[in-house]
């Protein structure tokens, strides 16, 4: 039986014209690393019953505000009654609201709820624990590295538009 060729990070069509290899390769591997911490920060809350898109729609709601199922579900990137589940298993929460909308009346908009507000905050808190504590474990060299790396990453992150 044969083996599949090796992969790396850059995968088979990228759109990466006008980039040398080493740039492409680069872009791959720190694709694939931000990814793997994202995931890790974001890891489910089993005793809130989380998932990664729960949690994703209270954030987009925090950072949004109050919107329509249907808006909430394309940022998402979910069909609308499945939205419509989701926010009715945070409403059972206590983590969202729904309030008339004031524009049409027979609609409403999903807002985040002060308990919403404060499990992100808790969330965020860990998080930002857990990293803090990956990062006490560099060495000198390392911190210094990542903490020249950073402002680099916000610019990058600045300018990149989600495809």
């Amino acid at each position: 039986m044969a083996t599949a060729p090796a992969m790396t990070p850059v995968a088979a069509g990228a759109d990466v014209v006008g980039v040398s290899d080493d740039v492409a390769e680069l872009a791959g591997r720190l694709r694939i690393a931000l990814s793997r911490l994202t995931h890790a920060l974001r890891a489910p809350d089993d005793e809130a019953g989380l998932t990664p898109t729960r949690i994703a729609t209270l954030s987009i709601l925090e950072t949004a505000g109050p919107l329509r199922v249907g808006a909430l579900a394309e940022r998402i990137g979910i069909s609308p009654p499945t939205m419509t589940r989701l926010v009715d298993c945070l409403g059972e929460l206590d983590l969202v609201r729904r309030d008339p909308d004031p524009d049409d009346q027979r609609a409403t908009r999903v807002s985040l709820s002060a308990g919403g507000s404060a499990l992100l905050g808790r969330l965020r808190h860990r998080g930002t624990g857990l990293l803090a504590r990956r990062i006490a474990g560099l060495d000198d060299a390392g911190l210094v590295t990542l903490a020249a790396s950073v402002p680099l990453l916000e610019q990058l992150a600045e300018t990149t538009v989600a495809p």
